[in-house]
């Protein structure tokens, strides 16, 4: 069996699309592409259209051909002789169902059931989603909930609890902004003096002082990490400290920063308001502001990275004097340095109204690291207790569609609870800090729930039951998990009548 994998980011273009729309899709085609290997031959298309040519030939040979396409179904290619399966994500209680936004053009592919009805079934991420269909289109559409598969385990062991006192030093080639350096100070928000309405002139920055220059990497260092570190460091003449931050973004360089204390990371686009990123860092910064031993990492994409970068420098000023730490980095990070940056982090926080699966939160839960989560939207499949910090949340705020005019609520999402989010943070210090048998067996319950939620012999016995029942299949049957999801994979359908 032939699977035809095509997205619209591909493996060329994913560094200039970073924070898109679609620019997630591009990771779910190479996380299933490799479990789909498993099952028949898979051949990636950088266009649509190439799937018409070899499905005639495996109609010549009566072999089975699909295309999976990884996109919403709006941008879902229809019209194809070829069988067409959406594959997409989905984080809102129902979907669009009339052409109600301008920017639509009237096309009738804004309309889901009319795309979903032509293909005849999908593939979606959370039962959520699948929730969210079946209620338009009926509880008997053909559609699955199958996460994306996960890498294998990596990480040998648990990050250190207590940590230990020199900390860890994370290596990486980013722009990176660090809250360390920004000498923050809120009274600079505030201006006595009233604007004259002067034209500026270029020789007006001839009175205003030079430049501060930016402590080299032994004035950063020397305080900090241990003299083997330094040493190590000042030998090599590609390493740095972060630079010192101003309005502009910072230069992608290769950093090497020393990390303190308990370190939370979150993985997100700032632009997209259903991640509120708001609550994330206010309620890190009000939790820790008297408190060193607390850094936060925020990995960012997003196409407009530098005006979200005077955003976070203008709240980091509104919240100083804070003791925390927060440390930003902009774009994209190679395979390398995000495995480093899962190696250095204690836990994993997402404080998303709603999401569609939230990868990066899976990613890190399988690499043993805990979580600060809500249990809202596709996050209900698998964020619980025993391996995360559940924050409450409150259905039913009204939003616009993401992909509409922003001007019409049309559809919801949840509240987050503020205040539980400051005492998930401080309980999980607590523990990293002095409970740490608590500590590694969340860890465990991370790492074990996802093999059990989403890993490879899993997502593969999904993968089968709905696309090629009948076909051999040597895997053993997937242990079941918090989710619904083998049950809604044993309605068998195939793929070419």
């Amino acid at each position: 069996m032939k699977f035809l994998l095509h997205a619209q980011v591909d493996k060329r273009s994913i560094g200039q699309h970073l924070g898109a729309p679609e620019y997630s899709y591009f990771f779910l085609l190479r996380a299933f592409s490799g479990v789909l290997a498993e099952l028949g031959e898979v051949i990636p298309l950088e266009d649509p259209a190439q799937a018409e040519a070899i499905y005639t030939q495996c109609l010549a040979v009566n072999e089975r051909c699909v295309l999976l396409s990884f996109a919403p179904p709006h941008k879902t290619p229809l019209g194809l002789a070829c069988p067409t399966i959406p594959v997409f994500a989905w984080e809102y209680p129902d979907i669009p169902e009339r052409i109600e936004e301008a920017c639509w053009g009237d096309d009738p592919r804004h309309d889901w059931r009319y795309v979903l009805c032509r293909t005849g079934r999908a593939i979606t991420l959370s039962s959520h989603t699948v929730e969210a269909v079946q209620r338009s289109l009926g509880p008997d559409f053909p559609i699955v909930a199958i996460p994306s598969p996960i890498k294998p385990f990596t990480r040998r062991t648990p990050p250190q609890v207590p940590p230990e006192p020199e900390g860890v030093l994370l290596r990486l080639n980013a722009s990176v902004a660090d809250s360390a350096r920004m000498g923050l100070d809120a009274s600079g928000l505030v201006c006595l003096d009233e604007e004259d309405e002067t034209a500026f002139h270029p020789h007006d920055l001839d009175d205003l002082p030079a430049p501060r220059r930016a402590p080299d990497i032994q004035d950063s260092l020397v305080t900090s990490a241990p003299v083997s570190a330094c040493a190590s460091l000042a030998m090599d003449q590609d390493e740095s400290a972060p630079l010192g931050v101003g309005w502009d973004l910072p230069p992608v360089q290769r950093i090497c920063t020393h990390l303190h204390g308990v370190v939370y990371t979150a993985v997100l686009a700032p632009a997209a308001g259903r991640k509120n990123w708001e609550d994330l860092i206010t309620a890190f910064c009000w939790t820790f502001r008297d408190n060193a031993d607390a850094t936060l990492i925020l990995k960012l994409t997003g196409t407009d990275l530098a005006s979200q970068h005077i955003r976070l420098l203008m709240t980091l000023t509104k919240l100083s004097p804070i003791q925390c730490r927060v440390i930003a980095i902009n774009g994209y990070l190679s395979d390398e340095d995000y495995e480093a940056l899962i190696g250095a982090t204690t836990y994993y926080v997402n404080t998303s109204l709603c999401e569609g699966l939230c990868l990066p939160l899976v990613e890190f839960l399988s690499q043993g690291v805990p979580a600060i989560a809500p249990d809202n939207t596709a996050m209900a499949d698998y964020i619980r207790d025993d391996l995360a910090f559940v924050v409450p949340s409150y259905p039913g705020v009204p939003t616009v569609w993401p992909h509409g005019d922003n001007e019409v609520n049309r559809t919801s999402y949840h509240q987050l609870d503020w205040q539980a989010l400051t005492e998930a943070y401080r309980c999980s210090f607590e523990v990293a800090q002095h409970d740490p048998a608590r500590y590694r067996q969340m860890s465990h319950q991370a790492r074990t729930a996802m093999q059990v939620y989403c890993g490879s012999g899993t997502v593969k016995s999904l993968l089968h039951a709905f696309l090629c029942p009948d076909l051999p299949h040597e895997s053993a049957e997937p242990a079941i998990g918090k989710s619904a999801f083998s049950q809604q994979a044993a309605q068998p359908m195939s793929v070419v009548s």
